[in-house]
């Protein structure tokens, strides 16, 4: 009884998430105090909602979006957008591949909601620049930050987790991650170039009046702007070595965030914009709505399932790999990570299977958060930003047209890589 309304609940959230008819953040909440509601998880207290959901991602994304919003008010990513369009010359090929590029580079530094949030003024203002939507260059660029923040430990949540139930470490994650996110960035500036930035080219003249301005103009405040940086910079260098620290990356984002509001004399009232509210508490939602389905024994059954292929490391890889993706890619990469690891760790001690499976879920995981709209929190904000600042209103479906490619070239790229290091 109590596994078919989990499932019930699961099926029909999804179903009202992939219709678009209600608000997506609303139905997966909803489905959470659901769950919480109908005692399924035994003697469940609110004091134990740390068990549920995942405050480690949580906070990092509110902290780095409240610093991020103290950022913005110095102007300093309409200097940025100013300056790199400078800098290319108004050539928009080289303008959107400089753009990808460093979005991809950041990413794997930062988390990716982060890095869309430092990005998103650029594009905008180029997109204005242009006279033309944003969406294909916001949602290029969430995509290019997913790839790119596969390469380390810190750069994409599903990592974070992994790295904390494996105790694989920063550079563990650089040198077996970092190479196939390369590859990957490589073929989709590419593949982007050549699709998605072809239609605009006969624009790029448009470009010249903002490669004509003056970058320093856009600053509003020199010493917010010094301010501002310099709690960013430091929180960068925290994330590097929270490790060695021994403080979680959320308690880091979260002290950034603080200090950051100190030094620029602003509130929560004021910075409650930059919040994008919508994608904490769906993902709120998810993370209970994933324990639900490991407390009723599904991650027992799947464990085991697997477990019968321990003996064909090639089969089992393939499969995992492809069950991580699909999995990230419809309930949310970090719900579905957070489901896996109980079922990679039982099958780990149980049948003996060597810890480079970790990697297979990994991989699949981030590159399998690019397929849907639910599969990344960065997806979503991308999403969110585009409706809030262009007022175009986007899909279940129009994120997946995007996005399917792309989720497709990159994951046959890393099933490849997976039985190539790891399975043959």
């Amino acid at each position: 009884m109590q596994l078919f309304y989990v499932l019930s609940i699961f099926v029909v959230a999804y179903i009202l998430i992939i219709s678009g008819k209600l608000n997506r953040s609303t139905v997966a909440f909803a489905a959470g105090t659901l769950i919480l509601i109908s005692k399924i998880i035994p003697d469940f207290d609110m004091k134990e909602i740390g068990r549920l959901v995942d405050f480690n991602t949580i906070g990092i994304l509110i902290g780095m979006m409240i610093v991020v919003g103290t950022l913005r008010t110095t102007g300093f990513f309409e200097f940025v957008a100013v300056y790199v369009v400078r800098l290319t010359k108004g050539r928009l090929r080289f303008l959107m591949t400089l753009f990808m590029v460093t979005i991809a580079v950041f990413s794997a530094f930062l988390d990716n909601v982060t890095t869309i949030l430092l990005f998103a003024p650029v594009i905008f203002l180029v997109a204005d620049a242009l006279g033309v939507s944003p969406k294909a260059f916001m949602l290029a660029g969430v995509l290019m930050a997913n790839i790119g923040g596969t390469a380390t430990l810190i750069g994409d949540p599903p990592n974070i987790l992994i790295g904390s139930a494996s105790g694989f470490g920063f550079m563990d994650f650089i040198k077996i991650d970092g190479l196939i996110s390369i590859l990957a960035i490589i073929v989709m500036v590419i593949y982007l170039d050549r699709v998605t930035f072809k239609p605009y080219r006969n624009t790029e003249d448009k470009l010249q009046r903002l490669a004509s301005m003056d970058p320093s103009k856009a600053i509003l405040s020199r010493s917010g702007l010094i301010k501002s940086l310099v709690v960013f910079l430091a929180i960068i260098i925290g994330f590097l070595i929270h490790g060695l620290l021994k403080i979680e990356p959320s308690i880091i984002a979260l002290t950034g965030a603080a200090a950051a509001m100190l030094l620029s004399g602003r509130n929560f009232a004021q910075l409650s914009e930059d919040i994008e509210w919508d994608t904490i508490f769906f993902f709120i939602g998810l993370f209970v709505l994933a324990f639900a389905i490991q407390e009723v024994g599904i991650t027992a059954f799947i464990s085991d399932a697997l477990g019968v292929m321990a003996g064909n490391k090639v089969v089992l890889f393939l499969v995992l790999f492809w069950l991580s993706s699909l999995l990230s890619g419809f309930i949310g990469a970090v719900p579905a990570v957070t489901f896996l690891i109980p079922i990679i760790s039982r099958m780990i001690s149980r049948y003996g299977i060597t810890t480079d499976i970790w990697w297979v879920v990994s991989i699949a995981s981030c590159f399998g958060g690019n397929f849907s709209l639910a599969g990344a929190a960065a997806n979503m904000v991308g999403v969110g930003l585009i409706e809030k600042n262009s007022r175009e209103k986007l899909t279940y479906s129009d994120f997946l047209k995007f996005s399917l490619p792309v989720t497709l070239i990159t994951l046959l790229m890393g099933t490849g890589y997976i039985l190539v290091m790891f399975a043959i």
